[in-house]
């Protein structure tokens, strides 16, 4: 299917499907990240991960977001989650709930021992306490791919709106030439 059956009255439905799909080709190389899935309603995102740090070691992940802050433009395109409520983490029949940040340690020497996947993984998260930036322009193949499918568009490609639909993102793209 192209892009343009996606049209929703003038606006881009990019659909949970698709984003899942997406993730789980993103994660493909990906050890830490055993299964990952997006699950979006109107105003609310639930991601869900099975996260294993060994053969036998398996967590489970569970994330309730909205959608705030955004840029999407030809300079910076990135979208803020705020989270809504604790992180559920799962690990053998307990349930813990807590607040989540991940902070990269600026010494190489002591990221030597961290997987290479895990710190690609951590190049376009921003994971504080209370919301996750996601930064397009650093994930692996995103500017390939909206080049294959947008062509000479995506350097002019701006998104004034996003929402929450039923299974999709609503998107509201406009061009801008300068």
């Amino acid at each position: 299917m192209s892009i343009l059956d996606y049209l929703i009255h003038g606006n881009l439905a990019i659909r949970q499907e698709i984003i899942n799909k997406f993730l789980n080709k993103l994660m493909e190389e990906n050890r830490w990240v055993q299964d990952i899935e997006l699950k979006i309603n109107p105003g609310l995102i639930n991601l869900v991960a099975i996260l294993s740090v060994s053969e036998t070691l398996t967590f489970k992940v569970n994330l309730d977001m909205s959608l705030s802050n955004f840029a999407f433009n030809r300079n910076s395109r990135f979208v803020e989650l705020p989270l809504q409520g604790p992180v559920l983490i799962s690990y053998r029949g307990l349930n813990i709930k807590t607040r989540l940040e991940v902070v990269m340690d600026p010494d190489p020497v002591a990221s030597a021992e961290t997987p290479e996947s895990l710190l690609r993984l951590m190049e376009y998260l921003i994971v504080e306490e209370d919301k996750i930036t996601i930064d397009f322009n650093q994930i692996p193949g995103f500017n390939q791919l909206l080049q294959k499918k947008l062509g000479f568009l995506l350097n002019n490609l701006e998104i004034s709106k996003l929402e929450l639909g039923e299974e999709m993102i609503i998107v509201q793209p406009i061009i801008k030439f300068f």
